[in-house]
């Protein structure tokens, strides 16, 4: 008797993939609810409790010279929790640009994750002056590199699945799902995305925010009065005259010096607490002092401290507040959000970049109409709004995320212009003046790796060009016809050749996209007489054999370069080789895996192998293609 064959289901790699994804958003959403529930638990039991009992107490015993001090203690409390918590679990802080790249496989812990929320619920709760954001992001980013890893997946699907995690994030913490897609795309998988790709991290998102919505609410991050009060007067948000371009301009100016000042308070920070005078101090004395500092300075600027999202709601909602308070809060935040972060109170910087946007454009705009009295023009709360997605912009170096988040944050699109013109000249300015990103990009991740940025905590081998670059495919005489050039390129299937004269001495680079550009406004006949020297490109950009690898690689990417040629240091016009895009990726990958492997690997196989075996390659012994 032949039985029914037995039917199987079978998931194809994309719908299992989507069906990661879910999981991803599902776990995500569920840990955000859970961490905004603890970060509250904490508020109340270190700032309401604790601190409201010991004030109660002074008072009933007659010790009113303690006055408002009592308020000190919070921040003081939650360092020596977190202190603490360090000295007894210790756990690697991990930030979403140590996530997103590819060439530092991390060896991750599930138990990571809820000690990550819950040293970021007690620190806020005590109110460090740093926001839940990414906190969110990381433990989703986390969750998803954690699942890739254990199924054994490849490393482009778990960055995938991690990047899925990272929206996921900041979609259930922000109730912004199409920000939080467009944080993956522009700072988890930056160059890297397919459109299958964005399916699976939009997935995440969506299932996350659906979460995030049943457990904590649908509305908005940030209550405007046009909901909270339609019968009010309303702040108007929008343009009122053509003269107001220019001005929110000046605010885009503004915000990116607010933003380098702030990305260089951070650095600041963090020196101040790891590498600079408070170095020597034990570990879990650090939060400890940098709660004493904060809870110093609350009893004179208290709203700084905190996530800051009730004065954000205020400003936005047109309360008044005074210029030279609205100055205080900006330096308040700016200096306390570098103590909290570099003490090791754990938190995120987003939140304090819209905080101050918020308070620099509410000023801004109060400046302008005192100015400008004959001009009509938008009030402060308006300026306010631009100046939290120019600020957020330039900090992060991820402008379609500032834009959209801000955009569902509020619920209100009718400054959208003027947001995306402050934005654009913001993140502009910033990038010409290279202060360093909060959240630098996986694109910088992949291919300049940083100074201490090495596997599992150590320092990695700073490669050089000259154990990168191959000899060059393709070298073409100045007077070689184009037409011959064209067929040497095909030929010797090459994107690019360099340009030399007589005595092979580097004179330009000559690309597909030159030729492209000749075909498409010359005629025949002309085409027939041009030559490599007319269309190739001259000077061009160059390199040395004994610069570092993440220095060279910096303008190829700035400049979506293929390939850099390598000249002599003594004659720059000497060719010794070419350093291309693909395999500088290559050889810090393989650089990366050598030396995480390298403790396991016996000194014999590291050494050139014994009996037949091979040891680890070097990253320039790749064949040249």
């Amino acid at each position: 008797m032949n039985s029914a064959p037995a039917l199987r289901l079978r998931l194809s790699s994309e719908n299992l993939l989507l069906l990661l994804a879910a999981a991803v958003g599902l776990g995500t959403g569920l840990s955000v609810v859970g961490f905004r529930y603890l970060i509250g638990w904490w508020r109340y039991l270190l700032q309401d409790t604790l601190v409201d009992g010991i004030g109660k107490a002074a008072e009933h015993y007659g010790l009113w010279l303690l006055g408002s001090w009592p308020l000190a203690l919070a921040p003081v409390l939650g360092g020596l929790l977190i202190g603490a918590l360090g000295a007894v679990v210790p756990f690697p802080n991990l930030s979403l640009s140590s996530l997103v790249s590819p060439a530092r496989p991390l060896a991750l812990q599930p138990w990571w994750i809820p000690l990550k929320l819950l040293a970021a619920a007690i620190s806020l709760g005590a109110g460090a002056s740093l926001g839940p954001e990414a906190p969110s992001v990381e433990s989703g980013a986390l969750l998803g590199s954690l699942l890739g890893q254990n199924l054994c997946l490849s490393r482009e699907r778990v960055q995938l699945l991690m990047a899925a995690g990272a929206a996921a994030g900041l979609a259930a913490g922000f109730n912004a799902p199409i920000a939080g897609v467009f944080l993956a795309l522009e700072l988890a998988l930056a160059r890297t995305f397919t459109t299958s790709a964005v399916s699976v991290v939009v997935l995440a998102a969506v299932v996350s925010a659906l979460i995030a919505q049943v457990g904590l609410g649908a509305q908005p991050a940030f209550l405007l009065p046009t909901i909270t009060q339609p019968a009010f007067v309303l702040p108007d948000y929008e343009i009122h005259s053509l003269l107001e371009v220019p001005l929110y301009l000046g605010l885009g100016f503004l915000a990116s010096l607010v933003s380098m000042a702030f990305s260089y308070t951070l650095e600041w920070g963090k020196h101040l607490f790891n590498s600079g005078p408070l170095a020597a101090w034990p570990a879990w004395s650090k939060p400890i002092l940098g709660g004493g500092i904060l809870g110093c300075a609350g009893l004179g600027i208290p709203l700084a401290l905190g996530v800051g999202y009730e004065t954000i709601e205020s400003i936005l909602q047109a309360v008044p507040f005074s210029l030279g308070h609205l100055g205080l809060l900006l330096l308040g935040k700016l200096l306390l959000s570098a103590v909290s972060l570099g003490s090791g109170f754990v938190g995120g910087t987003f939140a304090p970049a819209l905080f101050m946007g918020a308070v620099l454009g509410a000023g801004y705009g109060q400046v302008l109409s005192q100015a400008l009295p004959s001009i009509a023009l938008s009030p402060p709360a308006a300026y306010a709004m631009v100046g939290m997605a120019a600020v957020l912009a330039a900090s992060v170096r991820a402008p379609l995320t500032a834009i959209l988040l801000l955009f569902e944050m509020t619920r209100d699109y009718h400054i959208a212009l003027p947001v995306m013109a402050a934005v654009g000249l913001s993140i502009w300015l910033t990038e010409q003046l290279h202060s360093p990103a909060i959240y630098p990009s996986a694109r910088r991740s992949r291919h300049a790796m940083l100074p201490g940025e090495g596997v599992l905590g150590r320092e990695p081998k700073e490669l050089t060009v000259q154990e990168v670059m191959v000899p060059p495919s393709l070298l073409l005489r100045q007077d070689t016809p184009l037409r011959e050039a064209l067929e040497s390129l095909l030929q010797q299937k090459c994107h690019s050749a360099l340009v030399v004269d007589g005595q092979e001495r580097l004179r330009g680079i000559l690309t597909l996209e030159d030729l492209e550009r000749a075909l498409a406004h010359k005629e025949a006949a002309e085409l027939a007489k041009l030559t490599v020297q007319e269309v190739s490109q001259s000077p061009v950009l160059t390199t040395f054999p004994d610069e570092a690898v993440a220095v060279a690689a910096e303008p190829m990417y700035a400049y979506d370069l293929r390939q850099l040629p390598v000249v002599s240091r003594e004659d720059p016009e000497q060719i010794v080789g070419l350093l291309d895009r693909e395999r500088v990726l290559l050889s810090q990958e393989i650089q990366s895996v050598r030396q995480a492997l390298e403790p396991e690997v016996p000194p014999a196989e590291r050494n050139g192998g014994r009996n037949g075996q091979e040891g680890i390659p070097d990253a320039s012994v790749a064949p040249a293609e």
